[in-house]
């Protein structure tokens, strides 16, 4: 029964693991791009909630929507400056983004300073299965799996949906039935990297002292491995993938700790490699990917 608090743990952690992904999956399977600045707009997200909490007691979800409109914004820019000017050339955007995630952990650092800063804000807990869960965890939780559900129902139902998987299917074709093609591009560059600073609010609540402006390396790896194993382009794929990821570092975590080892949180990572390895061995296409 011990492991029972671990796996509820990983569930709720593993949510918002999911929503950070889906971003980085919806670029990569509009755009074909691999954002490797990924983690770095989860750390504006994660600024953003915690500048707005210190400065104006703004609790993270109303910080939401303000990371939100500037990861919108961001994600535009990106496209516009970076994406859309170097075309089909993959490996040059590959290190465009890359040197934007230095630029921008780098500035972030002249600004804010190299220093480790974080807030608690808390309304209380609740006992489940015997394990004391913190109610804006429990929350944050919930909001990412229906933001997730909410993006979802926006690609598959309305007419923006449609014409992203026009896109996807063939770009000429979309282009000659009248999709405008770029504004699909530039709009699905806005919404992955929007929910992307979004995600990174809610990540706040579950790292009270880790916001820096350095720490968006590991959550790149993070989700990379997270958006494989769901199939890359697959939104449900990239959330679903996420609990299972959150689960397996949760798990791995007391798993390795009884066991004696002396960094059990990096051995959980090494047991999500395994994990990943397996699947792409078995499975190309990811778990989810149909």
């Amino acid at each position: 029964m011990d492991i029972l608090p671990f796996f509820l743990t990983g569930i709720i952690i593993g949510s918002v693991y999911g929503l950070t992904t889906l971003g980085l999956s919806l670029i990569f399977g509009v755009l074909r791009v691999a954002n490797v600045a990924h983690g770095s707009f989860i750390m504006i997200g994660a600024y953003i909630a915690y500048l707005a909490f210190i400065s104006w007691a703004l609790p993270p979800f109303g910080s939401a929507l303000i990371a939100l409109l500037v990861g919108l914004a961001a994600g535009y820019l990106v496209y516009i400056g970076v994406i859309k000017p170097l075309g089909k050339a993959e490996l040059n955007i590959l290190v465009a983004l890359f040197a934007l995630g230095a630029l921008l952990a780098e500035v972030a650092r002249l600004v804010w300073g190299p220093d480790f800063v974080g807030y608690r804000w808390s309304i209380g807990s609740v006992e489940v299965a015997g394990l004391q869960i913190e109610i804006t965890k429990l929350i944050g939780a919930v909001l990412a799996l229906v933001i997730a559900v909410a993006l979802e129902l926006l690609l598959r139902k309305t007419y923006f949906g449609r014409s992203i998987r026009a896109v996807v299917q063939d770009p000429v074709g979309a282009m000659v039935v009248g999709v405008d093609v770029q504004r699909v591009f530039s709009a699905s560059a806005a919404v992955g990297i929007g929910v992307t600073t979004l995600g990174g609010v809610l990540l706040t609540l579950f790292i009270p002292v880790g916001i820096n402006p350095y720490m968006g390396g590991p959550y790149t790896l993070i989700g990379f491995v997270i958006a494989v194993l769901g199939g890359l382009g697959s939104i449900m794929g990239a959330y679903l993938a996420g609990l299972l990821f959150g689960v397996f570092e949760s798990v791995g975590f007391y798993v390795f700790s009884a066991l004696g080892f002396a960094e059990p949180s990096q051995m959980a990572l090494f047991l999500a490699f395994v994990l990943l390895l397996l699947v792409l061995l078995f499975k190309p296409t990811g778990l989810f990917r149909l």
